[in-house]
This record gives C-alpha cells, structure tokens and sequence, in this order.
C-alpha cells in the first residue's frame, strides 16, 4: 500500500522564528522594566545593567564617582535600554532554543549596586531593583 504524507519544514521554520522573536520581546519587556524602576541620580547604576547567557561572567560596571548628578533621567535611561537591546540582539537565541539552554542572566555590576538595592552604606531603604524584577517575572 503506497503511503501519503506532507513534510512541514515551512511550517517548523515559522514557528521557530516566532519563538524566537517572542523571547526577544519578552527580554525587551525585562529591560524596559529593570529601566524604569531603577534610581538615576548619575546614571551609573542604570547604564551598568547587563543581559547574557546565563552564568555568562562580566557585563557593564560604571562607576559614579566622576559623574555629575544633574543628567537627563530619560536620556540616560534610553542609553540602558540600547546596551540591553544590543545585548539582547547579541545573544543566539535560536541556537540556545535548539539546545534546550535558553536561560538568562539580568546583572547590574555598578561598584554600588548593593547599595542601591539594599540600602546598605545609606541612611536609607534601598530601592530594591531585582526584588521588583523577580517578583513581576516569576
């Protein structure tokens, strides 16, 4: 008996691109909220977020020291956004699809990024970044 069947490859190929294009999305989603929830007195914190693979060591480290306090809140916050999305577009998220591997690592490495989280060295509660992150994207 002579047997019918269709190949599908067109259609596992759509699929994939729109599985990928959806975790680049749903990553953006997480840099735009890391973003806006986070303090801009310098810009340093903000502009030390890094995204990778995860486990993936280094990242961006600013420090404030050197910088003046009177920055533009939304430029600077833009100026995070576009090293997340190039972060982001930098990763192969196909490939780490493929491979079952597809976790990723949020790191802000700014000297005083304790600080800002837990208020430790201040006088004051700190602001709390990744506990606001982990809890909206668990």
């Amino acid at each position: 008996m002579a047997s019918v069947q269709a190949t599908f490859k067109a259609i596992k190929d759509k699929i994939e691109v729109v599985t990928v294009e959806k975790v680049e999305e749903r990553l953006e989603y997480v840099a735009n909220y890391a973003v806006a929830v986070s303090p801009v007195d310098t810009g340093a914190y903000v502009e030390s977020f890094s995204l990778g693979r995860s486990g993936f060591s280094g990242g961006r480290m600013k420090k404030s020291d050197a910088r003046a306090k009177s920055v533009n809140p939304e430029a600077t916050r833009q100026v995070a956004r576009n090293n997340l999305y190039q972060d982001i577009q930098g990763l192969d998220i196909k490939q780490m699809l493929e491979t079952g591997n597809a976790k990723f690592t949020l790191r802000n490495r700014a000297p005083h990024a304790r600080d800002v989280e837990n208020g430790e060295n201040w006088d004051k509660d700190g602001y709390h970044v990744f506990r606001k992150i982990r809890s909206k994207f668990r």
